[in-house]
Formats: C-alpha cells, sequence, structure tokens
C-alpha cells in the first residue's frame, strides 16, 4: 500500500514575483510529487497564479487577500479552507494572518520562510513580544541567508527555532555573443559596449542612486560602458530624472519589468547590487551560474555570496567611488575578469542550486511530521 502524500499549503501574498515567488516557482520545478501533495495559496489576482499552474500545481484563489502580513478579513477565510482541508503542513511566506489560522485549525506544523532582513525593534518589549508571536504562530522559521537569522536573533527570536536553508536558482547557461546582440538591442543597448546592469526594485532600499552615482564617474573616464537597471518600482520617474540631471541619461537603460529576467542577466558583463538591506540577491546568484562576476554592497546575507576577490567585489553601503573603482578594476584587467567569471560560475552552481535547496526543506518537512 502506497504511503499517504504529507499535504502542504503554502501561502503567499505577493501580487507580484519578487523574491518569495521566485523560491516558490524554482522549489516547484524540483520537488517530490510522489512524497509531498503541494497546493500554493494565492491573491486572485497574483501575476503567480499561471506561472504555479503552469507547472501542474494546484492553486487555490483567495479573493481580496491583501499584499501584507497581517491581514485580519483574510483570517476567517484562510481558517476556514485549513479546517476543511486539513492540510499537514502550512509553509507560509512573511504571512502571519494565514499562520494564526493555521494554528486556531489545529494543523500539525507551521512553518514560515524569512525572504528578507528584520527590522530590529527599538525597545525590549517589542523585542519579547515578536519572540512571544514567532513561538506561538511557527513551529520552525526558514532564514534565506545566515545574515537573515542574525538579524531575526537581534530581533528576538529565539535561535533554536531558526534553521538557514538558502535559495537556489536552476543555473543559467552562458549565452552565444549573437544572442548577447540580439538581447541588449531588444532593449535600445549597444552590443560593442560593456553592459553594467542592477536587478531590482526600483525602492529606496534598494539604492539606485548609488548606482547612478558610479555610473556617473566611471563614464567620465570611458565611454565604452552602458548601465542598465533592470525592474520597476515607485521610483521610476525620480531615478530617470536623477540620471537626465547627472547627464547620463543616453548611457542609463531602464528596461522596466522583465518577465524572462535570466536572459538579460546573462547577457551583463557585470552584475552590480547597491542594497542598503539585502537578504541574499537571487539576481546576483543567477549571473553568477552564467559565468557574470558581481559588485555588491557589504549589506546583509550579499557577503555570502559575494567572496572579495574570488568571484566579485564588496564595497561599503553608499559608497559610490569605491563602487565606480571597482567596477573600472573589473574591466582594467580581461584576464582577471575571466577568472571572477569562472570563480562565480562554479561557488553559483556549487552552492546554491534550487535542487540542493528543495531537498532541505523536504528533509524538513520530513523532520517537523515526526
Amino acid at each position: 500500500m502506497a504511503e499517504r502524500k504529507i499535504k502542504v499549503f503554502h501561502v503567499l501574498t505577493d501580487r507580484n514575483i519578487g523574491g518569495a515567488g521566485r523560491w516558490l516557482l524554482n522549489y516547484l520545478k524540483h520537488h517530490n510529487r510522489e512524497r509531498f501533495d503541494v497546493w500554493v495559496v494565492l491573491p486572485d489576482d497574483s501575476a503567480l497564479y499561471s506561472a504555479v499552474t503552469a507547472l501542474d500545481v494546484a492553486v487555490i484563489p483567495m479573493k481580496d487577500m491583501a499584499d501584507k502580513s497581517f491581514d485580519k478579513k483574510a483570517q476567517k477565510p484562510l481558517y476556514n479552507l485549513f479546517k476543511e482541508e486539513k492540510p499537514d503542513i502550512v509553509h507560509t511566506h512573511a504571512s502571519l494572518t494565514a499562520r494564526m489560522a493555521a494554528k486556531k485549525a489545529g494543523v500539525a506544523r507551521i512553518i514560515n520562510t524569512k525572504h528578507c532582513m528584520e527590522a530590529v525593534p527599538g525597545s525590549l518589549p517589542k523585542k519579547i513580544s515578536r519572540r512571544i508571536i514567532n513561538k506561538r504562530y511557527s513551529d520552525t522559521i526558514i532564514a534565506v541567508s545566515k545574515a537573515v537569522k542574525q538579524s531575526m536573533v537581534a530581533g528576538g527570536t529565539n535561535p533554536k527555532q531558526i534553521v538557514t536553508i538558502y535559495n537556489g536558482i536552476d543555473a543559467i547557461e552562458p549565452i552565444t555573443l549573437e544572442e548577447r546582440k540580439e538581447i541588449l538591442l531588444s532593449y535600445g543597448g549597444n552590443p560593442l559596449k560593456k553592459a553594467v546592469g542592477i536587478v531590482a526594485r526600483l525602492e529606496e532600499v534598494k539604492d539606485h542612486k548609488t548606482f547612478l552615482l558610479a555610473a556617473e564617474e566611471i563614464l567620465k573616464r570611458r565611454q565604452d560602458i552602458v548601465f542598465y537597471i533592470i525592474g520597476d518600482g515607485s521610483l521610476r520617474e525620480s531615478l530617470q530624472g536623477t540620471a537626465r540631471a547627472l547627464g547620463i541619461a543616453g548611457d542609463v537603460i531602464f528596461t522596466g519589468f522583465v518577465k524572462d529576467v535570466e536572459k538579460i542577466e546573462a547577457a551583463l558583463d557585470l552584475n552590480v547590487i547597491t542594497s542598503k538591506q539585502e537578504a541574499l540577491c537571487l539576481s546576483v546568484i543567477e549571473s553568477m551560474s552564467a559565468g557574470i562576476p558581481a559588485v555588491g554592497t557589504d549589506s546583509g546575507g550579499v557577503n555570502e555570496v559575494i567572496c572579495h576577490g574570488e568571484n566579485g567585489y564588496l564595497v561599503p553601503v553608499g559608497d559610490w567611488k569605491a563602487l565606480a573603482e571597482r567596477i573600472l578594476e573589473v574591466f582594467s584587467d580581461e584576464e582577471n575578469c575571466r577568472k571572477l567569471g569562472q570563480n562565480a560560475k562554479a561557488w553559483a552552481r556549487g552552492n546554491f542550486t534550487a535542487k540542493k535547496m528543495t531537498s532541505r526543506i523536504e528533509r524538513l518537512y520530513l523532520e517537523e511530521r515526526k
């Protein structure tokens, strides 16, 4: 007689495909369908809906589910869902509401993945409150990097409750020069010039201004580089205005949201991350897997991906002068650039695979069931 499958409900409140959504898609591609019956609960207008169903995974759309951790209106529908379907495990991605509903419904195991750095509360009572909430509504918390775990512990969470499991990706294969030309031209780029990109939401925490200031400095010394700002967000118009004010608008391309971002990641010569806070930086890992080196700010989990001098370089947060110098250094020595790229490829493919991530998560599921 076949063993009963373990029923797992993933709950995401995201409407767009961000870091948590990409994590989920990478997991779903590799999960063990013979051992686990996986369902995904999403807002009914989530961009993830079609991507998940394309992987032949059941989706439960929730009407009026808010894109935030606590949503009082969603608590009763989620409770009713869990009570009726009786999942063995509810695995949330930030949704405190879903964890509370799962607890009330008597779900045996509740797991939460923390995809971002924890904001450290300013007072002891708030730390204690966070510790109590996490203990009451999560059996285990997955941190996507050591830095995330450290930030959670600093914020009051019991370290014994946290396990670190790195995000994993499916490696991107290097592309041909002709493919690179076609991709860059499709965004109005110049394939004869070096392509330096940043893949991130256009929001304050990603600090694109530092990227633009570094670009201005670089363009004073070299004119054979085009800068690509890949992604969208609330600061797009402001950042475009900054590029114009700096006199570099003609050398900076704003691509907007890119659905198949892996293609342009593979077309870059260098990937840059300038975040003030970053859990791990999935886009850098993806481009590294194609042999693209990186330069990034030493924030959060970035230094768990970029090994300074080995597969890229680290610079202080907000230091656009240091960023400019490191970018120039990468391109000043072709042999070193090639070596950085080779090391980046080996590092990403050896340490951040979706298969490895999924295997560790499923081992956790089995441990939780004991």
